[in-house]
């Protein structure tokens, strides 16, 4: 068939103009797997599914299994990545022990707990008459009943030898509480200890590449320079890339230990939930009876979800103004971190844990802290700090002593890296006038580009960034362009001023006897 079609008419099709949004949140955890597990060692894991697969990869009750299984009680939308490692070939596990004495003159039960005081509770009953040695092998039998469980257990007559199901230095801080007695029956508990020998860690990152990480876990036993000097620290600025990211670890010890260990870092890179160690008789190890790695990975489960667009975290966010906090989105970067609940960790018991001063001290030095509402009956995150604590010339810094002022920055250079690579894709570069129709830059051009990108950081869906004429015009007073055309570069310079939390309010109140 033979056609005519005058004119000849084209219509193309090109992309919408639109902002560019942040990189969506990855979760990287590092930590040891078991013999049983079928990872190996060494080798990345990633988008690790919703269907209990940590497991099979890692081994059952293996600390790279249970970081994964806490982390998706808060958060199964994020992506999950892993490096699992093997236990160091000359490591040594480590091991506590429960030892019963004595016969029961009534019946009832004990509430024993290792490692986790929800996640490992083991109700024993204990019949009348029930001697030592009976209990002794009924409780080993109940952990070992325990999968997921981070320890075995062994029964030798009165005592029942715990052991850490995987070798090394982390073991060492596992926890073990009784919380009720029974008459006729006393028992005697004695600390983890003897773990010996970390992983090693030369090089574990290369098998990442490029890849970022917003978050990255690991247990503490590891050192920090491995992960903050070795890895994040490096990535904080980068050329021609968005590569930052933050370690959380766990980190139980004396107050003593800890502000010495916080003391001698100095990284916004890094951030560390310290805990007490608690010596009682019926308490060994962290005052919050958890493993530190699982705060971790619950922690950073939560920082994935804040920032998840649209999800919703009710659960999590108690402020009564702010309906549209209610969901994630880049516009949490800027949201306090403080008295957000954690509801899948155990209250620390009444009586122990950190002192309001001592945790003053702490945060001082860079340790964060989790605790009890003033009612005892949930978990909070406190303020939530980094290790930054001086500029390159040891001068004092607080610019990124807090998390938020990390994440807020962050996301607002994040943002402008996207949509610069967008706007900016093809064009020409010149320090004369723009010729319409022509894709152009110069000076002008660019400085509206950034005010521009100040007004979006500065509005709904984001509030980086103060709002309001005032602010915007300080931004542009601060904005400072040049432009290299033999190189073709230009080079801007800016001091936009982030969003902070509210993070105390002092009133005076002055008592008056008549209103005359």
């Amino acid at each position: 068939m033979t056609l005519i079609s005058q004119p000849s008419v084209t219509v193309s099709k090109v992309p919408a103009s639109s902002a560019v949004g942040n990189a969506a949140q990855k979760v990287l955890f590092v930590g040891q797997k078991l013999t049983a597990g079928t990872a190996t060692a060494g080798a990345l894991y990633s988008s690790i599914e919703n269907d209990g697969s940590e497991d099979t990869l890692f081994g059952a009750g293996s600390m790279l299994s249970n970081m994964i299984k806490a982390a998706k009680k808060i958060n199964n939308i994020s992506r999950f990545d892993a490096i699992s490692l093997a236990d160091a070939e000359s490591a040594v596990a480590a091991t506590g022990t429960i030892a019963f004495s004595g016969t029961a003159t009534a019946a009832g039960s004990l509430n024993i707990y290792v490692g986790s005081k929800i996640n490992n509770k083991y109700v024993l009953p204990v019949a009348l008459n029930a001697t030592a040695a009976s209990l002794a092998t009924a409780l080993a039998a109940l952990i070992n009943a325990d999968t997921k469980a981070p320890v075995t257990a062994a029964a030798d007559t009165v005592t029942v030898t715990l052991t850490a199901r995987n070798k090394g230095l982390e073991g060492n801080k596992i926890g073990i509480a009784i919380d009720n007695s029974v008459a006729g029956i006393t028992t005697t508990l004695t600390a983890f200890a003897n773990g010996t020998l970390s992983p090693t860690l030369t090089n574990i990152f290369s098998v990442l590449g490029d890849e970022r990480y917003q978050t990255v876990v690991f247990p503490s036993s590891y050192e920090y320079d491995f992960v903050t000097k070795d890895f994040l620290d490096g990535r904080f600025n980068v050329d021609d890339a968005m590569m930052q990211g933050v370690a959380i670890c766990g980190l139980t010890d004396t107050l003593s230990n800890l502000k010495t260990a916080a003391n001698a870092l100095n990284t916004q890179s890094l951030v560390i939930l310290g805990d007490k160690t608690e010596t009682g008789d019926t308490h060994k190890g962290s005052s919050m009876l958890e493993l530190d790695y699982v705060k971790a990975a619950q922690f950073a489960a939560f920082r994935a979800l804040k920032f998840t667009d649209g999800i919703d975290l009710s659960r999590y966010i108690v402020t009564t103004g702010g309906a549209l906090d209610y969901f994630g989105g880049t516009h949490m970067a800027s949201f306090p971190y403080f008295n957000t609940p954690m509801p899948y960790l155990p209250l620390v018991p009444q009586g122990k844990g950190f002192t309001k001063t001592e945790i003053e001290e702490l945060y001082t030095v860079g340790i964060s802290i989790l605790g009890n509402n003033l009612s005892g009956t949930s978990v909070l995150c406190g303020e939530i700090v980094t290790t930054y604590k001086t500029d390159v010339a040891s001068n004092p810094d607080e610019t990124w002593k807090y998390l938020e002022s990390v994440d807020t920055a962050s996301a607002g250079a994040e943002y402008m890296f996207n949509n610069l690579k967008k706007d900016y894709a093809q064009s020409r570069l010149t320090e004369g006038d723009l010729i319409a129709g022509y894709s152009m830059a110069n000076e002008g051009k660019i400085r509206a580009t950034f005010s521009n990108y100040y007004g979006v950081l500065s509005s709904k869906g984001y509030v980086l960034f103060e709002a309001g004429d005032e602010a915007i015009k300080a931004f542009q007073d601060s904005l400072i362009i040049s432009i290299d055309k033999i190189k073709g570069k230009i080079s801007a310079t800016m001091k936009p001023v982030i969003v902070s939390q509210l993070r105390g309010i002092q009133a005076l109140l002055q008592i008056a006897f008549s209103v005359k």
